[in-house]
């Protein structure tokens, strides 16, 4: 009976032993076989063919995502060479057909039980992974791109995507693509990034300037230096957002007006004289952001009028600036946040002030409350160098005059300010060769001499009259 039993156990631990030879078929894939994530145990080599062809057709609509951040990038991974390898069925097919016995049974016992035999048939063509991470780096490795604002046809405001600097470690990324095309989910892969700077706003922040509060225009003739700087300052103030509570200062914004900030010489009024200086221009920008502002009912601190009115705008309308010393600001007093937005052509400036709809007024203007003229007078000089009289300056009036700022809101909400301005006159200056004083004293002087010269001729003429009793004539010399 032993001797039965024991034979028994002996065939069984034999059966067990043979088994993973027993259960393969002959080309077929030995039991617990993976290929690419999915389990192709028993499959000959016709049905591994047929799931090769199967899995090579989903990979053309097939993509693999990039991520960091808000950046999402796809590649498609036909773009990347990416296909199933028919000529590496055979390697699936020779697991565990070694040639070695005790080798094969070890192996075949494994991928049985554990099913952790895995193959990957998947092949890609490197170079262009290698592109296409070279394109990445040169899309993310030029200066941070700044969300911009698309104005729709029904008066709302979307934002396009802002596009941050990355430095991407390049061999990195080669390698973590490569891995996960070896995978059989291909996994979204995240960009390994060493260096990173970001726009001033997400996507989320930009998606509530979805209005224009207001906006306004100024035009401005051909000068290439002014109109450069117009283009600078305009530049270093769009994009800026100002959230509720806070303060936006013109010249903590475009920094100083320098050569090394890029700005020109070009004319700039000086006690009301054009003079060249560097940042000509600026003013206009300020101005233009000044009555934007205005119209949008946010709440003015610091306003200064110019010397002279400015031409490009109405009286009482301006708002000049000088790095350091005379600045302009506003405060948003509003429930959101606003976004500054400006657009330059030559020629012409906008400013917009973009925000949520419920902060955008019902009612905005800007009226004139009164506008005084101010007398100029004419002033004399002397310049012995001066060949004759010359006016060297011409005058024009001053004037005193007060805007109102008005703007109301559908909840009931009213905001007013006033701005006064006073423009000083210029006077007309004449300059002449001599003191014109002493040339009219001597204008009398001679003007008696001759007077003097004519009493005497006269009286020469009266007495040659009355010695002529008898009618003779008397010639005068």
């Amino acid at each position: 009976m032993r001797k039965i039993i024991s034979g028994a156990v002996i065939a069984a631990i034999i059966a067990a032993g043979a088994a993973p030879f027993l259960w393969v078929k002959q080309d077929a894939a030995i039991p617990g076989m993976r290929l690419n994530g999915k389990s192709v145990g028993g499959m000959g080599r016709e049905e591994l063919v047929s799931l090769i062809k199967d899995k090579n057709q989903k990979l053309k609509t097939g993509k693999l995502l990039l991520t960091h951040g808000e950046i999402r990038e796809e590649w498609t991974l036909e773009s990347l060479g990416a296909r199933y390898d028919e000529s590496k069925i055979e390697d699936v097919l020779s697991v565990g057909r070694s040639g070695n016995l005790l080798s094969d049974w070890l192996v075949r016992w494994k991928t049985l039980l554990s099913g952790s035999t895995e193959r990957s048939l998947l092949v890609y063509d490197a170079g262009a992974v290698k592109e296409k991470i070279g394109e990445l780096s040169d899309k993310y490795g030029k200066s941070v791109q700044e969300p911009m604002p698309v104005f729709n046809h029904d008066g709302s405001v979307t934002f396009s995507a802002g596009i941050p600097y990355l430095k991407i470690d390049e061999d990195k990324l080669m390698k973590v693509v490569g891995d996960s095309l070896a995978d059989a989910d291909f996994p979204k892969v995240e960009l390994p990034v060493t260096e990173e700077k970001k726009p001033n706003i997400t996507s989320e922040e930009a998606a509530k300037f979805n209005t224009v509060l207001a906006k306004y225009t100024t035009y401005f003739g051909y000068n290439p230096n002014r109109s450069r700087n117009i283009e600078i300052s305009a530049g270093s103030i769009s994009g800026t957002v100002v959230q509720p509570g806070e303060r936006f200062s013109y010249n903590d914004t475009t920094g100083a007006r320098s050569p090394d900030n890029g700005y020109l010489e070009a004319p700039v009024i000086i006690n009301g004289k054009l003079e060249p200086d560097y940042g000509g221009g600026v003013c206009q920008v300020s101005t233009t952001l000044f009555n934007a502002v205005m119209l949008a009912g946010l709440e003015v601190t610091d306003r200064v009028s110019h010397f002279s009115s400015a031409v490009y705008v109405p009286i009482g309308q301006d708002a000049t600036v000088a790095y350091d010393y005379i600045d302009f600001r506003f405060k948003n007093q509003l429930k959101n946040p606003v976004y500054i937005y400006t657009f330059y052509v030559p020629g012409e400036i906008t400013c917009y002030i973009i925000g949520a709809r419920e902060d955008k007024p019902e009612i905005a203007h800007v009226l004139l409350q009164h506008s005084d003229p101010i007398e100029f007078k004419t002033v004399e000089k002397v310049d012995p160098e001066q060949k004759e009289e010359k006016t060297t300056e011409y005058g024009h009036e001053g004037y005193s005059a007060s805007i109102l700022q008005y703007a109301k809101w559908e909840d009931g909400r009213i905001y007013q300010d006033t701005f006064e301005s006073y423009y000083d006159p210029v006077d007309t200056v004449i300059t002449y060769k001599t003191d014109p004083k002493k040339k009219k004293e001597l204008e009398k002087k001679e003007n008696k001499k001759n007077d003097s010269e004519t009493e005497k001729v006269t009286e020469k003429k009266t007495k040659g009259g009355e010695g002529n009793k008898e009618g003779k004539i008397i010639p005068l010399t």
